[in-house]
């Protein structure tokens, strides 16, 4: 791609200005390496304007039909020479560029200018197919593109004339005029800048596959800001792909006449004038430019932080840079500002992807006008390039492509200490257990480490070591393994690392984010049989796994087996236990179920999530063979908690007993204060409700209050540092779950961890000494669903639920342990209680939730005297569904 530049010359003028000497800087100019502050940076250039008018071609002597072409249409009629028209004088004053398009861009079109300045006009000029267009398959492709010429600049000419083929000229010929304005020899004066990570985000994919990059190895340049230069908004949103693996070295074929950067930001002005509103492109074309003098320019929005996708090479975009010399460099060495220049954005761009400009890389092109290869084409090519090694073009003259090798050494000489061309053997997924290799060079002697870590808890799972000489390959290798075997699946990061052994200098990393897949499911142990009638015995909560610090994350459809006797004081003869299980990170919507170890799995959930949500849930469970319970994931992937807070025995616990309705112990939005992060509020619990001075244990419910950040709320014996979590706070809305908590002097403490929130507890029972009823674990059985039986229940609705019946708990049961899930709600915020329908309904919920969240909390319910239990919605509609763990008697 070239900008035409016709400028007063010797043999030629297209346009009046009179320039500087060639080679020979206004004081405007701020060369490369020129003080890089832009305190003094002057107002900016004023936009360009744009007139586009519509061109008929018609044949010689045609006068009547050009007279009766439509107001405001070039009509292109009189002869010019044996096979050729032209148009009438077109007045272009205030107009410094011009360019000829046509609706079909895979169409070459003839096109032919001469300018006039006062009586003189120049020579005929053949305005070149500019035959570059966006890479096919970008959001820039998509749009209404149009053929074209090169922009040409005019400079101060008063008139153009148009010359075509007097036949085979396409229709929906344009001629487009750009203007900006007087060119003031002062513009510019502020200086280049220097680019900072305040100019934009850091290099991140958007649209081409995984990034895998961090800053640059090299500081950026000082460069002349679009703001400086004046340059447009972009038109349209391009794409950026996911690194850069070239770059790509053009000039714009115009004679280095120009006299100053106030006229170099001129054209490149009116160049993206011409290309967005003209072509059709979302901004100019090239990424980069550099002037005669080694004055820097960003040219495409944001290319100085990410690889955005320029038109520049066609079918070679995607994945270069594009730098273009601001004039012809046929016969014309670039001088050494200019090609220092250039060699400072190969080594600072390509740095931050790791590339030896010295070296080559594998291209598929996707095709496209005027490119050496059709589409689909796989060549070697070299890190540096001139846009003549991909399409037919002479581009970046010869004497421009002559310095090719000396920018690639030179290049490769400012960037120093590196990794080179890091190729993964995955770029996104892979298998549990599948080890993941990163193969580089190394430009210096290099000692490496490649680190592994899980991305969601920042936990250290491997790192690796080694040494390679300058010049040298190596391969960093990750066996997809932790500590204690395979890791579980998830995202995960790995991080290649090296010093220089020569000055002990870092060099830039590289990193790579990788998705592990698959599932896991041990071997199935061997049922038991399960207890009956059971007594409880509380301990001070105890983590008893924790998939984070195991890097055994669950995948989807997984499970695994939890040890829960012979840990934290559980004795092998244990027939239940009282768990927390919080699911932390899912990566999609999910369910957990728990049941005991060897049984088949039931269709109930305890516990609802997804991703962003830290969720627990109070599970009563029997006690499975080899002493375990399983815990299944559905979808996605999730780190699992689980925490133990007493367990069930056939003799020498306590008995349960259940209060016909909640009683409130702590309301913080009455008493207050609001629990700030490391708040305790100790809680009394004997002598209220009936609650005896020796009760060893309570069950209460827990509620979160308009949390203010993430966090948790934990609840402990009096005078217990807690070690787990309880329920975990929801940002700016409501938690609940159920606990079993020891009692110590008839108390328990509740302590906020994170965000501030208030905090209410309700009891639902107790465990202590006397006549209570024993506790029988059961398979988890469905009770009821509404989504299949009796619909949702709306707003302020109370429905009966003969959890007894369907679960098979016996009519003397004075307690059903029952998970009631909420789902598909319409309400942002809603409540759901659950009580025995012999009694008046309590002002005390079991379930927060809205929002359509698939949300759930286990109930401790004293049924009816028919076996139902009795449940109310308070706002919106909501769908229920419960299930039935076990029964006390």
């Amino acid at each position: 791609m070239s900008i035409r530049v016709f400028v007063v010359a010797a043999a030629m003028v297209l346009g009046g200005a009179t320039p500087a000497a060639a080679g020979a800087p206004a004081q405007s100019v701020a060369p490369a390496g020129a003080p890089t502050s832009a305190a003094s940076a002057t107002t900016a250039p004023p936009p360009a304007s744009f007139d586009e008018t519509p061109v008929v071609v018609l044949p010689a002597g045609a006068a009547g039909r050009r007279a009766a072409t439509a107001a405001g249409t070039i009509a292109a009629d009189q002869p010019e020479g044996a096979d050729r028209v032209r148009t009438a004088a077109v007045p272009v004053a205030g107009r410094q560029s011009l360019g000829v398009t046509w609706a079909d861009p895979a169409v070459a079109v003839d096109v032919e200018v001469r300018t006039r300045t006062g009586t003189t006009w120049t020579d005929w000029v053949e305005l070149g197919d500019e035959a570059t267009t966006p890479d096919a398959g970008t959001a820039e492709s998509a749009r209404t593109l149009r053929g074209g010429t090169s922009s040409v600049w005019i400079g101060g000419a008063d008139a153009v004339q148009l010359s075509f083929p007097a036949s085979g000229t396409p229709d929906d010929v344009r001629l487009a005029l750009v203007g900006t304005g007087p060119v003031e020899t002062t513009a510019g004066t502020g200086g280049a800048r220097t680019a900072a990570a305040d100019d934009g985000s850091p290099d991140a994919s958007t649209s081409d596959g995984t990034s895998a990059v961090i800053a640059a190895a090299v500081a950026g340049p000082p460069l002349y800001t679009r703001d400086q230069w004046g340059a447009a908004p972009q038109a349209c949103a391009f794409d950026v792909a996911s690194t850069l693996v070239a770059a790509v070295v053009h000039h714009t074929a115009g004679p280095n006449s120009y006299g100053s950067v106030a006229e170099a930001m001129a054209q490149i002005r009116n160049d993206q004038r011409y290309h967005q509103q003209a072509r059709g492109w979302c901004d100019i074309g090239y990424n980069f430019l550099v002037d005669k003098w080694g004055n820097i320019y960003e040219g495409r929005a944001e290319s100085s932080f990410k690889a955005v996708i320029g038109v520049h090479a066609g079918g070679f975009n995607t994945r270069t840079v594009g730098i273009s010399m601001l004039g012809d460099y046929s016969s014309i060495t670039p001088s050494a500002s200019v090609q220092e220049s250039v060699a400072r954005l190969i080594a600072w761009r390509l740095s931050a992807y790791h590339r030896d400009p010295a070296s080559t890389t594998s291209y598929t092109t996707l095709g496209g006008e005027n490119s050496r290869y059709p589409a689909g084409t796989t060549i070697a090519l070299p890190v540096v390039l001139g846009h003549r090694d991909v399409a037919f073009t002479a581009c970046p003259g010869q004497l421009g492509y002559n310095t090719l090798g000396w920018l690639r050494a030179r290049a490769r000489q400012i960037i120093g200490a590196s990794f080179v061309n890091p190729t993964p053997t995955v770029t996104s997924s892979v298998a549990r257990g599948v080890p993941v290799d990163v193969q580089a060079g190394a430009l210096g002697d290099l000692d490496w480490a490649l680190s592994v870590t899980d991305a969601r808890t920042g936990i250290l799972v491997s790192r690796t070591t080694g040494s390679v000489p300058s010049g040298g390959i190596f391969v960093a290798r990750w066996d997809g393994r932790g500590p204690g075997g395979v890791v579980g699946t998830g995202p995960y990061r790995l991080l290649l690392e090296a010093t220089d052994r020569a000055s002990g200098v870092p060099v830039v990393p590289y990193s790579l984010a990788v998705e592990v897949t698959g599932s896991q499911n041990p071997p199935t142990v061997a049922p038991v049989p399960l207890g009956s009638d059971l007594t409880f015995v509380p301990i001070t909560p105890q983590r008893i796994a924790d998939t984070r610090t195991s890097l055994t994350s669950l995948g989807p459809a997984s499970r695994m087996d939890v040890p829960v006797t012979g840990v934290a004081g559980v004795p092998a003869d244990a027939k239940a236990v009282a768990l927390n299980v919080t699911a932390v990170h899912a990566t999609s919507r999910t369910h957990l179920r728990a049941w005991p170890a060897g049984q088949a799995m039931p269709p109930s959930s305890v516990l609802n999530t997804d991703p962003g949500r830290t969720v627990a849930a109070h599970v009563v469970v029997g006690v499975g063979g080899e002493g375990k319970v399983s815990v299944y994931n559905d979808t996605g992937s999730i780190h699992v908690a689980v925490d133990v807070s007493g367990y069930y025995m056939a003799s020498g616990g306590a008995g349960f007993h259940t209060l016909a309705t909640p009683a409130r112990l702590l309301d913080t939005r009455l008493s207050g204060p609001r629990l700030q992060s490391g708040g305790t509020r100790s809680v009394q619990v004997a002598g209220i409700a009936g609650v005896p001075s020796d009760a060893s244990a309570v069950v209460v419910n827990i509620t979160s209050v308009g949390a203010g950040a993430a966090g948790y709320l934990a609840a402990v014996p009096k005078g217990t540092t807690p070690t787990a979590s309880t329920v975990n706070h929801r940002p700016a809305g409501d938690a609940t779950n159920r606990a079993t908590v020891a009692l110590a002097g008839g108390a328990l403490d509740v302590r906020d961890v994170g965000g501030s929130a208030d905090a209410v507890v309700d009891l639902v029972g107790w465990y202590g000494p006397g006549p209570g009823a024993a506790f029988t674990p059961i398979e988890p059985v469905r009770a009821f669903d509404t989504r299949t039986a009796g619909g949702a229940l709306g707003a302020g609705q109370t429905r009966d639920f003969a959890v007894g019946a369907a679960a098979g708990v016996p009519s003397g049961a004075v307690g059903v342990v029952i998970n009631v899930t909420a789902t598909q709600q319409t309400a942002w915020a809603t409540y759901i209680t659950a009580w025995s329908g012999d009694v008046a309904r309590p002002a005390t919920s079991d379930l927060n939730t809205g929002g359509g969240r698939d949300e759930s909390n286990v109930a401790v319910v004293r049924p009816s005297s028919g076996g139902a239990i009795r449940v109310y919605n308070n706002l919106g509609s909501t769908h229920l569904v419960g299930d039935v763990f076990g029964y006390f008697r």
